[in-house]
């Protein structure tokens, strides 16, 4: 990340872009509100001034294997010098016929054909914690989720590209605090505006910024809420010490 934060603080343009599905995508789920995305545009503009520019590449119901057939439509073609990766709950279906192995096979290949795209950045995501039901209760895709995510995390770190864990933080809020974490959810695999505003919140702290004066306070409720996690893993620290 330090990397991407010195281009931002040098360079006249950077071009970012967001790969995903319909957590990612700006459509009408999200409300007329801004997305994760979205206040990460904004939040990077406030800090370091216009030198970015913000192309949302999210198309909703897709998995990895659909990311990868229009990735040079909708990749290459912007030549992107960072690219979120955020993909993994379509593929957690057994219908979408995307198997585990499948799936990191297709998340390597996503990171190194970012690569393979020069001077450029991958950075992988988790989701969030989707709202699960009882385990005797839960569909497959929700009994899948948890080994998703593990190889999210298994190939940023074979790959050696950053990694933003969001599942980590908010299933710490979900265990001490469901009413809390339930009041960031559209329903059970998909965050509200006010969800996404927590998450991109905490994807501009990997670039160094901190939202301060009138963003920040359009972004009260938010910050309360990151502020509520931050205690809860600070905890979890303690805990483990």
């Amino acid at each position: 990340m330090q990397r991407v934060i010195k281009r931002l603080e040098t360079q006249p343009m950077t071009r970012i872009l967001a790969l995903g599905s319909s957590n990612t995508e700006r459509a009408y789920h999200c409300r007329g509100w801004h997305n994760w995305f979205d206040w990460v545009d904004v939040g990077l503009r406030d800090h370091f001034g216009r030198v970015h520019h913000a192309i949302n590449a999210g198309a909703s119901g897709e998995t990895s294997t659909q990311l990868l057939q229009r990735f040079e439509r909708d990749v290459t073609t912007y030549q992107p010098h960072v690219v979120f990766i955020t993909v993994g709950g379509n593929d957690t279906n057994p219908e979408k016929n995307v198997p585990i192995a499948r799936y990191r096979r297709n998340l390597l290949e996503l990171v190194d054909r970012c690569l393979r795209l020069g001077d450029y950045v991958p950075i992988l995501q988790t989701y969030y914690s989707i709202d699960l039901a009882p385990p005797e209760k839960a569909d497959p895709g929700e009994l899948n989720f948890p080994l998703y995510m593990q190889e999210v995390r298994e190939v940023a770190a074979e790959r050696e590209v950053p990694l933003i864990d969001h599942l980590r933080r908010w299933e710490r809020l979900r265990k001490a605090d469901s009413p809390a974490y339930r009041a960031l959810l559209r329903d059970g695999w998909h965050v509200n505006p006010l969800g996404n505003m927590v998450l991109g919140l905490d994807v501009l702290r990997c670039f160094g910024v901190e939202v301060k004066g009138e963003v920040a306070e359009v972004c009260a409720e938010g910050l309360a809420v990151q502020r509520r996690l931050d205690e809860l893993e600070t905890e979890g620290a303690r805990a483990r010490a």
